[in-house]
């Protein structure tokens, strides 16, 4: 099957100013980056990132066959199409949307179908999404809870009463982005929940590639099985096991100066585009009419922002923080009428 590739942010020329993703702009913990460059190459690391899966259960009070470690969320989320998704079943994606949700059931074989939020304040339907699921059987639903781009978070209890009601799908929420928003609780895993995470967006470090995931251990099994041995690799191992110890003693320090640059970055742009639609987390949210010549123009001046019309959202714009002088630089550059 040919597939497209989904379109992504994210700027590989180092001389692009990148406000394209959501990626923390404040430096990597230092403990972090001294268990890489300490990490032994001269042998192979854990098959299954034993290590890391042992760190991550401790820190969620669990235990590590209920955790699944990748290369980033985006190889579990292509695991998890392959153990439960595949031919002659269906998939459920409810969009705006990370796009590699859609790309990993379709290639699984697997048929796709779409629950769209309701604007304008981009709330999860739920009763569409409970029309969709009786229509015919669902073997996997993935959900975005905070929402990648809306910024909107559906509400827990809302979630758990919708996969109690159809225990014969496996819920995939993906919290990849949680840990760097403020008053955001996350979903426990159950027998037919399953959660993602990222370790590498908070501690700004999306190039060594590691995500997780929490869920039932027949379910962590399955997924486990999906995966290649190796898939983690030693470096990627040794900074998990401290990220995993480090994420509860951080994660509201780094929330805080998140929120401090958010508003930064708001107000500067305030006279030149309004006040964003939505804002939370790395992230503001602008509609736009002027969305796509924006998008250009910033581009031939050597700053990527996303464009939100592969999600769906041809008006919409969506900034990432970065440190105060960078944001200054967006706001001088920003086209002017």
């Amino acid at each position: 099957m040919a597939l497209a590739p989904a379109v992504h942010g994210g700027a590989t020329d180092p001389d692009v100013l990148d406000f394209s993703t959501g990626v923390s702009p404040l430096p990597p913990p230092p403990e972090l980056l001294a268990a890489i460059r300490g990490a032994d190459l001269s042998r192979y690391p854990h098959p299954t990132a034993l290590p890391v899966r042992e760190a991550l259960a401790a820190a969620h009070h669990g235990t590590a066959d209920g955790v699944v470690a990748g290369a980033g969320s985006v190889e579990l989320i292509w695991a998890l199409a392959r153990a439960f998704a595949g031919p002659g079943r269906r998939g459920l994606v409810v969009r705006p949307a990370f796009g590699e949700y859609q790309q990993a059931l379709a290639a699984s074989g697997a048929g796709v179908v779409t629950v769209d939020m309701v604007g304008p304040d981009f709330d999860v339907p739920f009763a569409t999404m409970e029309t969709a699921l009786a229509l015919a059987p669902v073997a996997l639903a993935f959900i975005c809870r905070p929402s990648n781009p809306c910024l909107t978070s559906a509400p827990a209890d809302a979630l758990v009463g919708l996969a109690r009601r159809w225990p014969g799908t496996l819920f995939v929420v993906d919290e990849a982005y949680l840990p760097m928003f403020q008053h955001v609780e996350g979903l426990a895993p159950a027998a037919n929940v399953a959660v993602l995470r990222s370790l590498t967006k908070i501690f700004a470090l999306p190039g060594l590639r590691l995500g997780y995931l929490l869920a039932a251990p027949p379910v962590a099994a399955a997924v486990q099985a999906s995966l290649p041995p190796w898939n983690v690799s030693g470096p990627a191992q040794a900074a998990g096991a401290v990220a995993a110890t480090s994420l509860p003693d951080q994660a509201e320090a780094i929330r805080s100066r998140l929120a401090v640059l958010r508003a930064s970055l708001a107000a500067r742009l305030q006279p030149l585009a309004g006040p964003p639609e939505r804002a939370g987390g790395p992230f503001l949210l602008y509609r736009l009419p002027s969305a796509p010549g924006l998008v250009a123009a910033l581009r031939a001046r050597g700053i990527l922002v996303r464009h939100c019309a592969s999600f769906g959202l041809p008006q919409h714009v969506r900034i990432g923080v970065r440190d105060e002088s960078e944001q200054e630089t967006l706001a001088r550059l920003w086209p002017r009428p």
